[in-house]
């Protein structure tokens, strides 16, 4: 197969939308954001091609370290064959979309609505998920405009993203689905996940985000559309969490899924002009109300405004908060899919990064942290209602006021 196949150039009708339908519907894609002004653009897209055609190649498949077994049920290892011969080895082949940012003015805004806001740069997708980007490949002591990547650290996170889908295929067959009908009455069986309630909880990263991530795509499908979110797993009245009734109108009963453990935007001090990202979104309660906050966007009368961003892994989620922002009519809210680990958002975008009972969820904190850091504004801050277990300590009365809580 010629090294050029391999490379997919987006259209400029294309929208984030859509191409994020796609990337969900690819077990593993690479995007890659080209200008023909960026000398480095071209080169880039030659090596990646160069690197594909050599890894990728049909004729190559017996070398090839990114490589993984056909699956059995459910995603689970693959059987042998009668005869005992082992299951059949298949190359994960990435799916690789290039966006042309000089081409038109829609290309160049649809690659920094995906987060690609310098030239050149990429991301890496597993099932729609970011798992990789240039900004994490590039040196520490290097800004990410700096473009401090090569071709090998591409290949290394495509083999990396690889792994992951192999070692989530790896286990074993799902247990039968229950066989109730009633949601009220067996939410834990209908909702929770195999494996989400064990003794034994997973250790693995990835599969702590598949458990979490199939949580809450089953939460937002039992829905229903009520208050209190089906009560899927886990779901709380919002006024218990420190929401007004006022706050719950204003947002919308479908926003608010009860899955949150208090209101960070009590405590946010959210500005008009301001730019605002949600790590873990939902339905979008929180990012409505801090829309609310910011003002509309910026009209031709010269009013002003600010923006919202809420990120989240689930797609069943972003479908969810993206109907409920064309309902509300927002026009200054916008949903990305991605991990809160490797936010689909550039450098010193936001003015307040706010996270409402997400983090805790994350089996890589320090990571999360680190992409907070990377992506606010020099003098930023953060507003996240979370929980903590640490049966070891005793928190302090001084970290029990409100103040201290709203650092």
């Amino acid at each position: 197969m010629p090294a050029a196949a391999f490379l997919q150039y987006v259209d400029d009708d294309a929208t984030a939308t859509s191409i994020q339908e796609q990337l969900s519907n690819s077990p593993l894609s690479l995007v890659v954001a080209v200008a023909s002004f960026a000398p480095k653009s071209k080169i880039l897209l030659n090596n990646i091609a160069t690197l594909l055609e050599k890894d990728y190649n049909d004729n190559n498949n017996n070398n090839n370290s990114g490589t993984t077994t056909t699956s059995g049920c459910c995603g689970g290892p693959p059987a042998a064959a009668e005869d005992g011969t082992p299951p059949t080895t298949i190359i994960i082949k990435p799916n690789v979309l290039v966006i042309k940012t000089d081409e038109s003015d829609e290309l160049e805004e649809l690659a920094i609505e995906l987060g690609l806001n310098d030239v050149p740069s990429y991301q890496i997708y597993k099932h729609g998920s970011v798992v990789g980007t240039s900004s994490s490949s590039s040196s520490d002591k290097q800004p990410s405009s700096s473009t401090i990547f090569t071709v090998d650290a591409i290949r290394v996170q495509l083999m990396s993203a690889a792994d992951m889908i192999h070692q989530q295929q790896q286990q074993g067959c799902c247990a039968p689905p229950s066989s109730s009908s009633s949601i009220n009455n067996n939410n834990a069986a209908v909702c929770c996940p195999d494996g989400s309630n064990t003794a034994n909880a997973p250790s693995d990263p990835s599969e702590v985000l598949r458990l979490v991530q199939q949580s809450y795509a089953n939460t937002v499908n039992q829905s229903g559309g009520d208050n209190n979110g089906g009560g899927c797993c886990v779901s709380v009245n919002p006024e218990t969490l420190g929401y007004t009734p006022e706050q719950i109108i204003k947002a919308g009963k479908d926003s608010n899924l009860g899955l949150g453990c208090g209101n960070p935007i009590s405590f946010a001090n959210i500005k008009n002009g301001e730019t605002i990202v949600d790590l873990g979104s939902g339905a979008g309660v929180d990012c409505f109300l801090a829309g609310e906050l910011v003002g509309a966007t910026t009209t031709t009368e010269g009013g002003g405004g600010g923006s919202v961003i809420g990120v989240d892994m689930t797609p069943d989620m972003i479908f969810k908060a993206r109907q409920n922002a064309a309902k509300r009519g927002s026009t200054n809210v916008q949903f990305r899919l991605g991990e809160i680990e490797h936010l689909p958002i550039a450098d010193n975008t936001a003015d307040c990064v706010i996270s409402n009972c997400v983090i805790n969820l994350s089996p890589d904190k320090p990571q999360v942290f680190r992409e907070i850091h990377r992506i606010l504004k020099p003098g930023g801050r953060v507003a996240i209602s979370d929980v903590v277990i640490r049966p070891e300590k005793i928190i302090p009365d001084r970290l029990k006021t409100a103040e201290a809580l709203a650092c």
